[in-house]
């Protein structure tokens, strides 16, 4: 991800940006992206229906900013012709060695009404968007006229969704490239204004702030320490790691009467999260209301989706045998005496100290964050 910018645009390359969505709805871009499951953005299902079923300005279009694919100048010019130079100098595009136009590895989605630049899907992405961002988003209610804090950002779909209802939101993201692409994003939908994106360690930068909306979409994969994994995915042993520092750090950014909304995994004997005696405890000891929603439980042994899922990916990205993984993975769930991973949400309101589980759970279930 090198090619992509840093620092902000000039302005001419602004006003390119916020040109973009434009002309690209115009092409029918939005319609053919809204053909797919919104909860479960997929490139080989966008790859497997580009076909010919589109005419050759639209196939071009799709085949740069949803395929990340090269493609001959010649056949942008009809929608994009006064734009790619501004496009290339902010680096959302840019050329290969034979003269052709791609993205530096980014993809452009619609979401819910909202442009997004993200990293197009891979093993190891730095630039994350997912089917738990799409989730956290369906479940977010931001203060219509407050104040808005999203952490861990991200390229910033969240910060763009509240932002429709929110006086003014803040984005925090701990890596500079994906600050910086939440930057492009809010100017791409002219956002920039009432967004702002600060590169940081979760409340850092807002020390001494208070929010009426809180929303994290942390790491959130159980996974050992002694493994390498994603970045963006790798919420230490028990997947909560990322997440007890967002907890421990709202009772002095949550305004009186706010809310804070955070989506993530965690392990549990398939029955409870093992995090629910701890989250009994902190809610008590803080003064704060908190509800976990149980969304799912499935088995985490060698043979299961979930467990050959994340054993394979931390192999690939680790460059490690599978086995070597399996090993490591079977000894730290022992150690905690947990055999399921189990999906959630969190609800936190400054209250009395109540703590509530609300398992809406079923044996066979699908997936993680739907019922």
């Amino acid at each position: 991800m090198s090619t992509l910018a840093l620092s902000a645009p000039p302005r001419a390359g602004m006003d390119v940006l916020r040109a973009l969505p434009e002309r690209l709805a115009r092409s029918g871009y939005g319609e053919f992206y809204a053909s797919f499951n919104p909860a479960a953005p997929r490139r080989a299902d966008w790859a497997a229906h580009r076909g010919d079923l589109l005419d050759d300005d639209l196939g071009a279009l799709v085949d740069l900013f949803l395929l990340s694919q090269p493609v001959e100048e010649e056949r942008l010019e009809a929608r994009l012709g006064d734009l790619i130079e501004g496009l290339l100098d902010v680096r959302v595009l840019v050329r290969t060695g034979d003269g052709r136009l791609t993205t530096p590895d980014l993809v452009l989605l619609v979401v819910f009404g909202n442009w997004l630049l993200c990293q197009r899907p891979q093993v190891n992405p730095t630039l994350y968007f997912g089917d738990d961002s799409v989730a956290l988003l369906l479940r977010l209610l931001p203060k219509p006229g407050g104040r808005c804090l999203d952490l861990c950002s991200g390229p910033g779909i969240q910060s763009l969704h509240c932002s429709r209802f929110a006086r003014t939101v803040t984005a925090v993201e701990v890596n500079p490239v994906a600050a910086a692409l939440a930057r492009l994003n809010m100017i791409l939908n002219q956002r920039d204004d009432r967004v702002r994106v600060h590169c940081g360690s979760l409340y850092e930068p807002v020390r001494g702030e208070l929010f009426d909306t809180i929303v994290a979409n942390p790491p959130l994969l159980p996974f050992p320490e002694s493994i390498a994994y994603p970045f963006v995915g790798h919420g230490g042993e028990d997947g909560m790691r990322v997440t007890w520092r967002i907890m421990e750090g709202l009772p002095d950014a949550l305004a009186p009467e706010g809310t804070a909304h955070l989506i993530g995994t965690c392990l549990s004997d398939g029955l409870l999260p093992l995090c629910a005696d701890a989250l009994a405890g902190w809610s008590g000891r803080v003064g704060m209301d908190t509800s976990i929603t149980v969304l799912a439980h499935h088995h985490l042994r060698p043979g299961t989706e979930y467990f050959d899922g994340l054993a394979t990916t931390a192999a690939l990205s680790a460059g490690l045998k599978v086995e070597e993984v399996v090993s490591h993975f079977l000894d730290s769930l022992r150690a905690q005496d947990a055999d399921h991973l189990c999906a959630y949400t969190l609800h936190v309101t400054p209250g009395a100290g109540r703590f509530r589980v609300r398992d809406l759970s079923r044996d066979g279930t699908p997936g993680l964050w739907y019922v």
